[in-house]
């Protein structure tokens, strides 16, 4: 026997894993009321009603159960910790014979696109939250700055672990050196922001500074990446991906108003775009249709306003009210008519008591069909970030991230009772039996 025969006799193969008589909705549409999963090591190796259980394989009794693909949570700032801000050159340019110093290339307020998130994991960063709302990959980024660097795509294992480093370039329009506003901007989540390097100078300061400051940083970057000189700089090299047209822009919006700005950035610069939030997103439709654009939809929906008209000299007229309530339930309209206009939508996860869980039952009963929402949390999320041939769907070949429910997920007395990453089972709730 050859060296490496025999190397091969010695290592020893996990026997493999099986999903016995559940319910398996494979996440392309296909339900099977009644089958096995196979998996071997991480992959999915077969699936189907027919399939027969492997000799010594573990097996998960799924009588009862029905298993989906593993839920994705299309966005969150939180298990990061953020390196500090590169800071401006400290020589600034002779106005007298140079452009503004406030234009000046190494002018870094607000760029932050030297940060690639998945570099900066937390790895203690407790995920278990999320593992009982069944999500088992989540798109990360840093969310601060108005160029917020490169978001990337982890599963939720015991620890997390990379599953795409580069998907999108994530861009601000609100802010020039991280959000004031919180979650009503861009909806960061938890984030943990580093402390700012004091550039010298404020500038920019207003929305219009932010956008000519930024344009100019991208018509750098365009050039960077057309003769990148000697010296490699960290915020154009994060920016190539983008200006290349390698990755999308991901805009994190707080409204509509944003999305035609948007739009023409990504002409004037040749890349994709996927909107971010947004509460009223569904008015621009046309908009997004003709750029054929994703959609991130916030799953944090608001509690309903008062339509009744209180006591004392500070009570709201009942038509400010009225006008409220009309508003509210317009916007928690807009994911149900962003699928009826054909926009593909993933989830962005609830930061309520409910969770990501709660959110997109909020959102089925807001008029999104269930089979719309399922395909929002799996396969179609996969495919808006690039990851579609590894994640979403529970096929032959791809990883298996799997989520165990005792019934429907869209009801909500029904609950995860465990998440299967990579191959590895981890109990998030009752215990399967085996």
């Amino acid at each position: 026997m050859t060296p490496l025969l025999l190397f091969a006799s010695l290592v020893a193969v996990a026997p493999p894993i099986v999903i016995q008589s559940a319910r398996i909705e494979v996440g392309n549409g296909q339900v099977i009321p009644v089958g096995n999963i196979v998996i071997q090591d991480d992959k999915i190796v077969a699936v189907g009603p027919d399939v027969q259980v492997p000799a010594g394989a573990t097996v998960i009794n799924g009588a009862g159960l029905t298993v989906y693909p593993g839920f994705i949570d299309a966005y969150s700032t939180s298990g990061l910790k953020l390196p500090t801000p590169l800071a401006s050159g400290t020589k600034q340019p002779d106005t007298r014979n140079t452009a503004p110093a406030t234009m000046w290339k190494e002018n870094r307020r607000g760029n932050r696109a030297d940060v690639k998130a998945v570099m900066h994991l937390d790895l203690k960063a407790p995920y278990g939250d999320r593992q009982e709302n069944g999500v088992t990959s989540l798109l990360l980024s840093s969310g601060d700055g108005t160029i917020s660097g490169t978001a990337g795509i982890v599963n939720l294992g015991a620890e997390p672990k990379v599953l795409a480093g580069e998907v999108a370039t994530e861009i601000n329009f609100r802010s020039s050196g991280g959000f004031r506003g919180g979650d009503e901007m861009a909806g960061g989540q938890g984030r943990q922001q580093a402390p700012a390097a004091d550039p010298g100078y404020t500038y920019p300061q207003t929305p219009f500074g932010v956008f000519a400051l930024l344009r100019q940083t991208l018509y750098d970057a365009k050039a960077y990446a057309v003769k990148t000189p000697s010296k490699a700089d960290p915020s154009y090299e994060g920016l190539k991906p983008l200006v290349t047209g390698k990755i999308p822009a991901l805009y994190s919006i707080a409204n509509s108003r944003d999305i035609a700005r948007a739009a023409r950035y990504a002409e004037e610069f040749g890349y994709k775009f996927i909107v971010n939030g947004g509460i009223d997103t569904y008015r621009m439709i046309p908009t997004l249709k003709k750029h054929s654009v994703p959609v991130v939809v916030n799953l944090d929906f608001t509690d309903e306003p008062t339509r009744k008209v209180g006591e004392g000299r500070d009570a709201t007229p009942a038509a400010v009210l009225e006008d409220r309530w009309k508003t509210w339930n317009e916007r928690n309209a807009n994911a149900k008519l962003l699928s009826q206009a054909g926009i593909p939508l993933a989830f962005r996860g609830s930061l309520g008591s409910k969770g990501y869980l709660g959110g997109v039952r909020k959102a089925i009963s807001y008029g999104v069909p269930r089979d719309v929402a399922l395909r929002s949390m799996t396969l179609g999320a996969a495919e808006i970030f690039g990851v579609g041939d590894k994640v979403g769907s529970i096929e032959p070949g791809k990883l298996a991230n799997l989520v165990l429910m005792n019934g429907d997920f869209a009801v909500e007395s029904k609950t995860v009772v465990s998440v299967i990453v990579e191959g590895k089972q981890i109990a998030v709730g009752a215990k399967p039996a085996k």
